[in-house]
């Protein structure tokens, strides 16, 4: 197990290579504008919009700039396997890239190098749409891939999105700015949802601020039936549990919470059987109280790592800042290191908090 001035030092050595007050350089994308107009793809929204794209099932590799002004999805796939590698997308209001595994539908998509942004209403709406990147796969299908090397800013809702029980991703080495500190919508930088089997590694996660009744978060693992609703887009029998998801390796600066892990039945109760979430080797820091409403509007809420669920494992991260100690937030917030307060077995183990 690492020591904590090991831990300390990588950190603080993380922290440095990434020059956090700096730009991210884009990856510069190839000449050229793919698509003109929007066309149908035949597919609903969660929200029962039916869903126009700017590009759809392109056979060819997407490597130009995507302007989908005026349509739901930049580039929509439903079958096969595909890529988009050194585009430029902006523009649409529901999807940057969506790889739609509803319905039986079998597709394979990997996103590397690119850069996604403006997704969602302008200005930004409460909403519930507005994803950089998403897998969805409910109802037999599935939806797999990688989002390596992208840059992905200026997004509604999420940036990376992997929902469903047919979705099978990876989210790695990518840079997700939220908004900061807004009131409009609580944004969240990566979501591993409703069944989806994901790994996030290595990517830098930052500005995740809300200042309403809810809580932005760097990365969400969401499951249960605590869930249930029909616009979340689960199956008719509920949302599945997330299990075995692997969030490691991350930079994650300023967000309410850091890692948030919820698997909850309807009475919120924890699962009965391990969910199996490990959170391993993340730097998380947060330098400033903001959130003051919380959950229920009386008292603010920030947290390095909240996990609630079953045997889930928090090991060997480091976690810090004025945003998390409780002698800064004082009586206007719950903020904490580490929260695992009515989880089941949890481990957590070789963490360096200060």
């Amino acid at each position: 197990m690492p020591s904590h001035a090991l831990l300390a030092r990588s950190a603080r050595a993380i922290l440095a290579s990434l020059a956090l007050g700096a730009a991210v350089v884009a990856v510069a994308p190839v000449p050229g504008v793919f698509g003109t107009g929007c066309s149908p793809t035949g597919a609903l929204d969660r929200d029962g919009t039916p869903l126009t794209a700017r590009l759809v099932d392109p056979p060819a590799t997407v490597n130009g700039r995507v302007d989908a002004t005026g349509c739901d999805v930049g580039v929509y796939y439903s079958h096969g396997a595909r890529q988009v590698r050194g585009a430029e997308i902006f523009g649409a209001r529901y999807y940057g890239v969506l790889a739609d595994g509803n319905d039986g539908q079998v597709v394979r998509v990997d996103v590397v190098g690119a850069s996604i942004h403006d997704i969602g209403d302008h200005p930004i709406t409460s909403s519930r749409h507005g994803q950089g990147v998403a897998y969805r796969a409910y109802g037999g299908g599935s939806a797999t891939g990688l989002v390596a090397a992208s840059r992905i800013w200026h997004f509604q809702e999420a940036g990376i999105n992997f929902a469903g029980p047919g979705v099978t991703g990876t989210a790695r080495n990518n840079t997700i700015h939220g908004l900061g500190a807004i009131d409009t919508l609580s944004q969240n930088g990566v979501q591993v949802n409703f069944g989806a089997h994901a790994t996030v590694e290595h990517n830098v996660i930052r500005n995740f601020r809300f200042l309403g009744l809810n809580t932005s978060n760097g990365i969400l693992v969401a499951g249960g039936r605590i869930y249930d609703s029909p616009t979340r887009g689960c199956l008719p029998s509920g949302c599945d549990w997330t299990r075995d998801a692997r969030i490691v390796g991350n930079v994650i600066v300023n967000a309410d919470t850091g890692i948030a892990v919820l698997n909850a039945d309807a009475d919120f109760n924890p699962p009965g059987s391990p969910t199996d979430t490990l959170i391993e080797r993340n730097v998380i820091r947060n330098d400033a109280l903001t959130n003051l409403e919380g959950w229920d509007g009386s008292i603010g809420v920030q947290e390095g790592v909240y996990a609630y669920g079953n045997h889930d494992r928090i090991v060997d991260n480091v976690i810090f800042g004025r945003g998390y100690d409780p002698d800064v937030c004082g009586a206007a917030a719950v903020c904490a290191a580490i929260d695992t307060d009515g989880a089941v077995d949890p481990i957590v183990t070789g963490n360096l908090v200060h």
